[in-house]
C-alpha cells in the first residue's frame, strides 16, 4: 500500500508541475498584447452576432480607407482564421502535457485458475502510463512555441491585411484620377474640334484635319470608358481583402495633397524591421525545434507504468470459514524499455537538423526583411522624386506649352500636329504623376507594414 501511495503522489507531482508550467506560459503569452487581444476578441464576437458589416462608403459611394481598414479587422476571413489559429495554439498548451489515457480491462476466466483461496473467475485491471517528466516539459515548451508562432502569424497577417488594403485602395484612387484626366483631355480635344471644324468650313484647312481631331477625341473617350469598366474588378479586389461588401460603382477619395515627408533614420527603420512579426515567427519555430531536441534526448529515459488489479475468486465448499475470502488486490509497476537505439539516434539527429535549419531561417528572414526595406525605401524616395518633378516642373511646363501652341495655332504659327502632340505630352505627364502618387502611397504602406508602425510616430 505504501508503494501505491508513493506512485500516486509521484504522478500527481509530475502532472501538477507541468500544469504550473503551462499556466505560466499562458500568462506570459497573454501579457504580450492582452488588451488588444481582448478588444479584438470582443470585436470578433460582435461581428459574429451581427453578420451584416457596417457601411464603409458614404451615401455618394465614396469608400473611406480608414473605415475600410477597421471593418477589415472585424470581417476579413484571413484575419479571423489567423486569430482562431492563435487561440487554438494557446489552448493546445494544456493538451501538450496531458498523460496518455488510462486503460481498463476486464477478464473472465472460462477455465478458472486454481489458487489456495479458490479458483479465479473475474479480474479487473486499471493501468496508467506516465511519461518521464522531461518529455512532458519538452512537449509543453514546443506547444508554447507554437502559440508564440501563431501570435506572430496573427500580427503579420494583420499588418499584411492593412498593406494589401492600402495598395488596392491606391489602385482605385489611381483609376479615379486616370478617368478624370482622360475625360478632361477628351473634352479639351473636342474644343479643338470646334475650332478645326470652323476652319474646314472656311476652307482654311483640309477635311483630314477635322478627322484627325475627331479620331483623337474618340480614342480618349474610349480609353475613359475602358477605365470605367475596370472599376468593378478593383472593387472586387478590395472586397476580397476586406471581407465586406462595397458598392459596385464605389469611388475612392482623391490622393492627398503632396507633402515632402523624408523617411526616418535608416538605422531606426532597420531596428524595427528586425522585430517584425515574421522574424518573431522564425524565432518561435526555432524554439519549437529546440524543444524537439530536448524531447529526443529524453526518449532514452524509460516511462513509468503503474496499475491496480482486482481479482474475484469463487469460494470452494470445502474451504474452512476462516479462508472464505473471495477477492484479492494487486499493484503493478513497470517501465518502458527504449531498446530501439537506432530509432532514438535517428530521432535526435532529425531534431538537431531541424533546429539548425530553424536558426538559419531566422538569419535568412532578417536578411530578406532588410532587403525588402531597402527596396521599398528606394521605391518611396524615387516616387517622391517623380511627384516633385512632375508637380513642380514637368506639368507646369507642359500646360504652358499647350496653351502657347493653341494660341499659335489660332494665329497659324503652329500646326494641328503640334497641338495634338502637346495634348498627348500633357496627358502622359498627368498619367505619370498619377502613377508616381500611387507608387508613393504603396511604398509608404509597405514600409509601415515592414516596421509595424505608422511612419508619423517614428521620431
Amino acid at each position: 500500500m505504501r508503494n501505491l501511495q508513493f506512485l500516486i503522489v509521484a504522478a500527481a507531482a509530475i502532472v501538477a508541475g507541468c500544469t504550473a508550467a503551462g499556466s505560466r506560459e499562458r500568462q506570459e503569452f497573454s501579457r504580450v498584447d492582452e488588451r488588444r487581444a481582448a478588444s479584438l476578441a470582443d470585436a470578433f464576437r460582435a461581428a459574429r452576432n451581427n453578420p451584416e458589416p457596417a457601411p464603409v462608403a458614404t451615401a455618394t459611394g465614396v469608400v473611406k480607407l480608414d473605415s475600410l481598414v477597421r471593418e477589415a479587422e472585424l470581417h476579413s476571413p484571413r484575419l479571423l482564421a489567423a486569430f482562431n489559429k492563435w487561440k487554438a495554439a494557446v489552448s493546445g498548451i494544456t493538451a501538450s502535457y496531458a498523460l496518455p489515457d488510462a486503460s481498463f480491462s476486464y477478464t473472465y476466466f472460462i477455465d478458472s485458475i486454481e489458487t489456495r483461496l479458490g479458483p479465479i473467475e473475474h479480474r479487473f485491471m486499471l493501468e496508467q502510463m506516465v511519461p518521464n517528466p522531461g518529455k512532458l516539459v519538452a512537449r509543453e515548451a514546443a506547444a508554447a512555441g507554437n502559440a508564440q508562432a501563431m501570435r506572430a502569424n496573427f500580427e503579420a497577417t494583420r499588418l499584411g491585411l492593412r498593406e494589401s488594403l492600402v495598395v488596392a485602395y491606391a489602385e482605385l484612387q489611381s483609376l479615379e484620377e486616370r478617368i478624370k484626366i482622360t475625360r478632361e483631355m477628351a473634352a479639351a480635344v473636342r474644343d479643338i474640334e470646334s475650332v478645326v471644324e470652323a476652319r474646314v468650313t472656311s476652307a482654311l484647312v483640309p477635311q483630314s484635319a477635322l478627322l484627325r481631331v475627331q479620331v483623337e477625341a474618340e480614342r480618349l473617350e474610349s480609353d475613359a470608358r475602358a477605365l470605367e469598366k475596370r472599376r468593378p474588378a478593383l472593387i472586387a479586389a478590395l472586397e476580397a481583402v476586406a471581407g465586406v461588401d462595397l458598392p459596385d460603382r464605389g469611388t475612392a477619395e482623391p490622393f492627398a495633397s503632396s507633402t515632402r515627408r523624408p523617411l526616418p533614420d535608416k538605422a531606426r527603420l532597420v531596428a524595427y524591421v528586425l522585430g517584425h512579426p515574421s522574424v518573431e515567427l522564425e524565432f518561435a519555430r526555432q524554439a519549437i525545434a529546440s524543444a524537439k531536441v530536448d524531447e529526443a534526448g529524453w526518449m532514452w529515459v524509460p516511462d513509468l507504468m503503474f496499475g491496480v488489479e482486482y481479482e474475484v475468486m469463487v469460494s470452494s465448499p470445502s474451504m474452512p470459514a476462516a479462508m472464505s475470502t473471495k477477492q484479492a488486490i494487486a499493484v503493478k509497476v513497470g517501465i518502458s524499455v527504449p531498446w530501439q537505439f537506432h530509432v532514438n539516434i535517428a530521432r535526435g539527429d532529425a531534431a538537431r537538423a531541424e533546429e539548425q535549419a530553424a536558426k538559419f531561417m531566422v538569419q535568412q528572414q532578417k536578411l530578406d526583411m532588410t532587403a525588402r526595406l531597402a527596396m521599398q525605401e528606394f521605391a518611396y524616395e524615387d516616387a517622391e522624386r517623380l511627384v516633385e518633378l512632375y508637380e513642380d516642373t514637368v506639368l507646369p511646363k507642359a500646360r504652358q506649352t499647350l496653351e502657347l501652341i493653341r494660341t499659335d495655332y489660332t494665329s497659324d504659327r503652329a500646326t494641328l500636329t503640334d497641338v495634338l502632340d502637346s495634348e498627348r505630352a500633357l496627358l502622359a505627364a498627368e498619367l505619370s504623376l498619377i502613377n508616381a502618387r500611387a507608387d508613393l502611397a504603396k511604398a509608404r504602406a509597405r514600409i509601415e507594414s515592414l516596421v509595424a508602425r505608422d511612419l508619423e510616430t517614428i521620431k
